[in-house]
């Protein structure tokens, strides 16, 4: 074997980034006309104010290099959650939350590491974890609804788990965990010394004070890893940060690396972080065009999901369904749940855009023919 990684020729890949262009194209639909409601975004771009010193930073000299542990930044994060009482000390940025995840992973985990989730979640986060060698155990979410059940993933928390990862909001359903069921299981977790990971890229579609990061000073255990690609709109700059105190921020200290950030990138992103409204009309208009959709529904049935999260799992009556290709051949770009741990092929993800209108419409004929295949 060229790679002494075993466990990386045994892993089956699990990710929703897929091309899907060409299949659209046999369809008839040409790339202009494709409404997309796929990968996790901000339906409404990203802060003027962001894109204006984005701009002004690249005029800049590109010879030097980045501040290397991005220190503005991250203060300006330390003002941003200022209530929760955190200080810059306790941020560490990467790029994008999933190159924090993959640093964590590598603090943590080892082969047979237990990881304890629940499905469906983030399915890059599981795949990474496995890359590194850990087994990845997890909790269904309940019913048709695919709702979270906090008694029987109590049950599951045991002293042979290594880690628990938990992405709240939830990424397919779109669904939130309050507060309080995430201290009951920091609780139980920090009576077992076990680490709880909780993945908040889709934290900016939701209230601040829902985070995750106001338990931080109560929990030794709590590690928070956010992002600037989602309710920032910000994905092509690649902005991740976490927030981790006292011992497990000196030991992320010793698998980060400098430099993870550019110039251009900082400076967009604590433009953005200064926008607050930004987020609260973001919210709004995702919760009002969200409605509406779920509205719409007759055939397709929804996930539990949050009403301000851009995202919600829809499942077919019929399991043999291939959902994501009836979308496409209506135009609309989504991802499939058979690239999700715990979903199949009949279910989609599917991000809300930016106005109702035309989703309404195309989605109305997706289940005019799921309804007729039903006859």
């Amino acid at each position: 074997m060229l790679c002494s990684n075993a466990y990386l020729y045994k892993l089956k890949r699990d990710s929703y980034v897929v091309d899907v262009r060409e299949k659209l194209r046999s369809y008839g639909w040409p790339e202009e006309k494709v409404l997309d409601c796929a990968l996790g975004t901000n339906p409404l771009g990203a802060p003027p104010a962001a894109r204006e010193a984005y701009r002004a930073a690249a005029g800049e000299d590109f010879s030097r290099y980045p501040d290397p542990w991005a220190d503005e930044l991250r203060e300006d994060l330390a003002r941003f959650w200022a209530g929760a009482g955190i200080t810059a000390a306790d941020i560490a940025v990467g790029p994008g939350s999933m190159g924090v995840l993959e640093r964590l992973n590598k603090l943590f985990l080892f082969p047979g590491a237990q990881v304890l989730g629940y499905t469906p979640q983030f399915s890059e986060y599981v795949s990474d974890a496995r890359a590194n060698g850990a087994v990845y155990c997890s909790l269904p979410l309940a019913g048709e609804k695919l709702e979270f059940d906090p008694a029987a993933f109590l049950e599951r928390l045991t002293p042979a788990v290594t880690l628990v990862y938990l992405d709240n909001p939830n990424n397919p359903t779109g669904q939130l965990l309050d507060l309080a069921t995430l201290r009951t299981i920091l609780e139980r977790a920090q009576e077992l010394s076990v680490p709880v990971l909780v993945d908040e890229a889709y934290g900016e579609f939701v209230s601040p004070e829902s985070s995750a990061v106001y338990l931080s000073t109560s929990f030794s255990n709590l590690l928070v890893v956010r992002s600037f690609s989602k309710g920032w709109g910000l994905a092509g700059l690649r902005v991740g940060y976490a927030v981790l105190r006292d011992e497990l921020r000196s030991l992320y200290s010793r698998v980060d690396l400098p430099f993870s950030l550019s110039q251009a990138a900082c400076r967009a992103a604590r433009a953005a972080l200064a926008d607050r409204e930004f987020a609260v009309r973001s919210r709004r208009r995702v919760g009002a065009v969200k409605a509406e959709v779920l509205r719409s529904l007759k055939v397709l049935r929804p996930s539990t999901t949050h009403p301000t999260t851009p995202i919600v799992t829809l499942t077919a009556p019929d399991p043999a369904t291939d959902l994501r290709d009836a979308f496409l051949r209506q135009g609309v770009l989504v991802e499939s749940g058979a690239d999700f741990p715990g979903l199949s092929a009949a279910s989609v993800r599917l991000r809300v855009p930016a106005e109702a209108g035309e989703l309404l419409n195309r989605l109305a004929a997706v289940e005019e023919v799921l309804a007729g295949s039903r006859r």
